[in-house]
């Protein structure tokens, strides 16, 4: 399970100069969860 500070990392990466090469995507923050979800289907 995650903690909200997962979330807050993620955030605080796309608010920093870090992410300004970063635009158009979808940001999963669910520790590769979804990852295995779209493989088991």
């Amino acid at each position: 399970m995650g903690a909200p500070g997962d979330i807050a990392n993620a955030a605080v990466y796309l608010a920093s100069d870090e992410s300004s090469f970063v635009h158009g995507i979808v940001l999963d923050v669910d520790g590769g969860r979804t990852t295995v979800a779209v493989i088991a289907a």
